[in-house]
């Protein structure tokens, strides 16, 4: 596909990288000429300098013959701009980073008015990821797929966890749950178990359950935390509003701590939640607002730097859930070592929403991706594929005759509207949705699991 970017920020170079990566034709459009020559240097993609607003720059990058633009500015005006001229001179799918809150009526009712394909609001899915975790607090992260019927959870096992020297085929012996262990991440290295994986203290796995069965998983093993009714926030970011929504009407009491007055009384009249107008780095005043009693802490400042050290603090109070934004992508891997091991990226979770609706257009007609997720530090794609015809060597055929590459799994089929966790007996048909989890990542056609 030949793809324009219009951004050269850290989301539009981790998107340029990965694009670049997979085959596309990579057109970057920045203002920054030195940064927009490094990166085009670097990835091997066609740059153009100036404004993805002015026609004329548009038309250099060939916007007449672009199969795609994707405007990830800092400016959602510029972002908006860009991708209504760009589908004017021709370009037939446009994607937009919107983040003001004050745009997301107008988005939803102007959308096709203003020529957007899609749109992705990072702060907004940063939001729903984290709620998603107060849900399910056993996890460290947690993914959803076939419209939120069926979950991926991340967590670690424990060294007292009765997980620990039992294998997967021991496992659904003694549990009387539905469930699937479809990737374990050991040593920095992820696997993809077979029924005599052993599992150790310290691996990081991923379990694919119904919605309902997780919790019911959870509680088999011993590693069942109550379900989180009292939380404690640092800062009152976007993410913090966008999180405020959804809490709204459910059992979650909330208090946020925020040094800035007008930020402060914004959240306090919009949602009418406790606010705390201070310095939430200082001790005192976590220890104040009950940091060891509440059932989790949340730190979704705009600083990366004070939401760690501030985690790293909630952690040593043994406070029951923590949860860290970090917005720089360098960072991620940098605090997960440290022990934070639920953190929120919203430029992550931009990136992926992208790549799948790259992936998705740029399909053969016979399957489509119906959503993507990156899980274990990114070294683990979990993929939704709905069947729209049928696919030679893998439709209408038993899963115990199909001949799969190491490193692929069926974790889950969607079939007559029944979710169905696969034996060696099932079998994918026409119109079923089928989850494919891949350790080496960058499949974009269910046919690639196929040897």
């Amino acid at each position: 596909m030949n793809i324009l970017i219009v951004g050269g920020g850290t989301v539009g170079v981790s998107i340029c990288s990965q694009l670049a990566l997979e085959g596309h034709n990579i057109t970057l459009i920045d203002t920054n000429a030195a940064q927009l020559t490094e990166t085009a240097n670097k990835y091997d993609v066609f740059g153009v300098a100036g404004s993805g607003a002015d026609i004329s720059v548009l038309r250099k990058a060939g916007a007449d013959k672009t199969d795609l633009l994707i405007a990830v500015t800092s400016s959602d005006e510029i972002n908006i701009l860009c991708c209504t001229a760009a589908k004017k001179l021709g370009t037939k799918y446009t994607i937009a980073r919107v983040r003001n809150p004050e745009y997301n009526e107008l988005m939803t009712l102007m959308k096709n008015e203003m020529n957007l394909s899609l749109t992705i609001n990072p702060e907004l899915a940063a939001a729903k990821e984290i709620y998603r975790m107060l849900r399910v607090p056993s996890a460290t992260k947690i993914e959803t797929f076939f419209k939120g019927r069926v979950e991926i959870a991340q967590f670690t096992v424990s060294d007292d966890s009765p997980l620990c020297g039992a294998t997967l085929n021991d496992l659904r012996t003694k549990l009387s749950v539905k469930f699937l262990i479809c990737a374990v991440l050991r040593d920095d290295e992820a696997h993809i178990p077979s029924g005599f994986f052993k599992l150790e203290a310290g691996d990081v796995v991923c379990l694919t359950a119904p919605d309902d069965e997780i919790t019911k998983f959870f509680k088999a093993i011993g590693a069942y935390k109550h379900p989180v009714k009292d939380i404690l926030i640092f800062g009152a970011s976007r993410t913090t509003y966008y999180l405020q929504a959804l809490l709204k009407g459910k059992r979650i009491r909330s208090t946020v701590i925020e040094e800035d007055p007008a930020l402060c009384r914004e959240l306090a009249e919009q949602f009418k939640c406790t606010v705390i107008c201070d310095d939430g780095t200082k001790q005192e005043i976590l220890a104040e607002e009950g940091l060891e009693t509440k059932d989790a802490f949340l730190a979704l400042s705009n600083v990366d730097e004070e939401n760690a050290i501030v985690s790293m603090y909630a952690k040593s109070q043994n406070n029951k859930k923590v949860i860290t934004m970090i917005h720089a992508l360098s960072y991620v891997d940098l605090f997960s070592g440290v022990g934070l091991d639920s953190i929120v990226s919203p430029k992550t979770s931009t990136a992926t929403f992208i790549l799948r609706y790259v992936r998705s257009i740029s399909n053969a007609q016979d399957f489509e991706i119906e959503s993507m997720h990156r899980l274990m530090e990114d070294k683990v794609e979990a993929l939704e594929f709905r069947i729209k015809d049928d696919i030679d060597r893998l439709t209408d055929i038993p899963l115990k005759e199909l001949q799969l590459k190491k490193g692929f799994l069926i974790a889950c089929i969607l079939h007559d509207d029944k979710v169905m966790l696969p034996s060696g007996d099932s079998i994918i048909t026409k119109g079923d949705t089928v989850i494919i989890v891949a350790v080496k990542g960058q499949i974009h056609s269910i046919k690639e699991i196929l040897k």
